[in-house]
C-alpha cells in the first residue's frame, strides 16, 4: 500500500506531465500533417451557410489534388477574373454541393472543376462571360440561396465581381441525399423536423453543439465544460489525425476507380415494389414516406422559388444533374447481379440503424424523389429548371453516386452552356 506522499507525488507528477504529452501528441500529429495534409479539413465553420471553403494561405497547396485555391473573394477560382466591371461583362453565378464545385475533378490551378469547363466552353463562345464559382460541398439549396444573397450584397463592393446576370443552381443530388437521411432516421419525428428544418441545413449533432454554447453562456457549468471539449477537439492536429486513419479503415466509393464503387453479394431478396422498399429498408410505411418527402421537397420548392424572387435583375435557373441512380439502364435494373449501395455514411449521416439497400433500389427512391420534384416545380410558371437527370448516357460518366468525372462533366457543361447561350441571346423562355 502506497503511503500518503507517495500518492500525492503520483499526482503532482501526472498533473505535471499530462500537458507534455497533450504537447508531444500535437507536435507529433503537426509534422504528420505536414508530411501528409490530406485529412486537414479544407472546410471551415460558417455562421451563414454552417460550413465553407478554408481559403487561409495555409491550405491553399496548388500540388496536392483534395485542395483548391481561392481568389481574394473566398471563392474557387476559374480561369477567367474580371479585372473592370465597368466593361460589358455577363455574369453567372454558380450555385451548388461538390458536384457544381467539381469534386474528384481537382487539378492545377483548378481547371478541371466543372466551373472552370463550363466557363472556358461559354468564352469559347462569349468573351463577355464571368463564371463565379459560389458552389461548396455538401451545399443543399437552402445554403445556396444564403449564398446568392451574400453575394449580391457583396457584389457592388468589389471590383473584380461582376453582376449576377444569371443565377444557375446546378446539382439536385445534396437535397436528395438529406431526403435519405431523414428516411433513415425513424426515431423521433418531431426531433428530425427541428435538426434537419428548412432542407436540412444542420444536423443533429451541430445543433447539440450549439445547444451547449448556448446553455454555457447561461450559467450551465456541464454544459460549458464539454463545448470547451469539443473545441478543442476540432482544433487538435492529434485528432484530426485519428479521425484521418480511422477515415481509411471505413469503405468510401473509389473516386478513380469504379470498381470501389460497388460489391457483389450474396443473394439477397430484391425488393421491386417502392412500398416494400421502405418497410424492408427504412421502416417506414408509405404514409410516414408521403409525409417527410411532402416537407423535404416543399423545403426545396420554397428555397428555389426565394433565388427567384431576389430583387436584383437576376434571372434563376434550376438545374437537376443526372446521378448514377437516374442513369441506371434497364440492363443494370434487370440484371441479376445484386449490388448494394456503399461508402454513403458521410452523405446521411449516423442513422439509427445501417441502411442496406440495393442500387436499383435507390433508381426506384431517387424517381420517385425526382419526379414528385418536378411536378412541384411545373406548378410554379415562375420556375424555370432543366432536367438533365438522363442526359447522361452510362453509369461510366460518373466517379460515384453523385459525382461526374472529367468526361462527364465536359459533357454536361456542354450541354448547359448551349442553353445558357441561347438564354443570352434571347429574351424567351429556356428551353425545358
Amino acid at each position: 500500500m502506497k503511503s500518503r506522499s507517495e500518492i500525492i507525488k503520483i499526482i503532482f507528477y501526472t498533473i505535471l506531465f499530462f500537458p507534455v504529452i497533450i504537447f508531444t501528441l500535437e507536435i507529433t500529429s503537426f509534422f504528420l500533417n505536414k508530411s501528409n495534409n490530406k485529412f486537414v479539413s479544407g472546410t471551415i465553420y460558417d455562421s451563414l451557410t454552417g460550413w465553407r471553403k478554408n481559403c487561409d494561405d495555409n491550405y491553399i497547396n496548388s500540388e496536392n489534388l483534395d485542395y483548391l485555391i481561392c481568389d481574394k473573394n473566398g471563392f474557387i477560382k476559374t480561369p477567367h477574373t474580371t479585372k473592370d466591371k465597368t466593361k460589358n461583362t455577363y455574369g453567372i453565378l454558380l450555385l451548388g454541393n461538390s458536384v457544381a464545385m467539381g469534386e474528384g475533378l481537382y487539378g492545377f490551378n483548378n481547371e478541371k472543376t466543372f466551373a472552370s469547363q463550363l466557363e472556358t466552353t461559354l468564352r469559347e463562345k462569349d468573351t463577355s462571360i464571368d463564371v463565379v464559382n459560389a458552389a461548396y460541398s455538401g451545399f443543399n439549396t437552402w445554403q445556396e440561396h444564403v449564398e446568392a444573397v451574400r453575394y449580391q450584397n457583396s457584389e457592388p463592393f468589389h471590383d473584380d465581381l461582376p453582376h449576377a446576370n444569371l443565377i444557375v443552381s446546378f446539382g439536385g443530388i445534396q437535397d436528395f441525399w438529406n431526403f435519405i437521411r431523414l428516411l433513415s432516421t425513424s426515431d423521433n419525428r418531431d426531433e428530425k423536423k427541428y435538426s434537419f428544418a428548412n432542407s436540412m441545413m444542420i444536423d443533429k449533432n451541430n445543433i447539440e453543439y450549439i445547444n451547449f454554447l448556448s446553455s454555457s453562456s447561461l450559467g450551465n457549468i456541464k454544459s460549458g465544460f464539454f463545448a470547451f471539449l469539443n473545441s478543442i477537439k476540432s482544433r487538435s492536429y492529434f485528432f484530426s489525425y485519428i479521425d484521418y486513419l480511422k477515415s481509411n479503415k471505413e469503405t468510401k466509393p473509389g473516386f478513380y476507380e469504379r470498381k470501389q464503387l460497388t460489391i457483389n453479394t450474396e443473394p439477397y431478396k430484391e425488393n421491386k415494389n417502392l412500398k416494400e422498399i421502405l418497410n424492408l429498408r427504412f421502416n417506414l410505411n408509405y404514409e410516414e414516406y408521403e409525409n417527410i418527402k411532402s416537407y423535404s421537397i416543399s423545403s426545396v420548392v420554397r428555397n428555389i422559388n426565394s433565388n427567384i424572387n431576389l430583387k436584383v435583375g437576376s434571372k434563376y435557373i434550376y438545374v437537376y444533374a443526372p446521378n448514377y441512380f437516374s442513369t441506371l439502364s434497364k440492363d443494370q435494373i434487370k440484371s441479376d447481379d445484386l449490388k448494394y449501395v456503399i461508402g454513403i455514411k458521410h452523405l446521411i449521416g449516423n442513422p439509427i440503424f445501417p441502411l442496406k439497400i440495393l442500387e436499383r433500389e435507390m433508381h426506384i427512391v431517387e424517381k420517385d424523389y425526382r419526379e414528385t420534384l418536378f411536378k412541384e416545380l411545373k406548378k410554379r410558371k415562375t420556375i424555370t429548371f432543366f432536367d438533365y437527370s438522363l442526359k447522361a448516357e452510362d453509369t461510366s460518366w460518373f466517379l460515384d453516386y453523385s459525382h461526374l468525372n472529367e468526361f462527364g462533366a465536359n459533357q454536361i457543361s456542354s450541354i448547359l452552356s448551349k442553353q445558357i447561350l441561347s438564354r443570352m441571346k434571347k429574351s424567351l423562355p429556356i428551353e425545358k
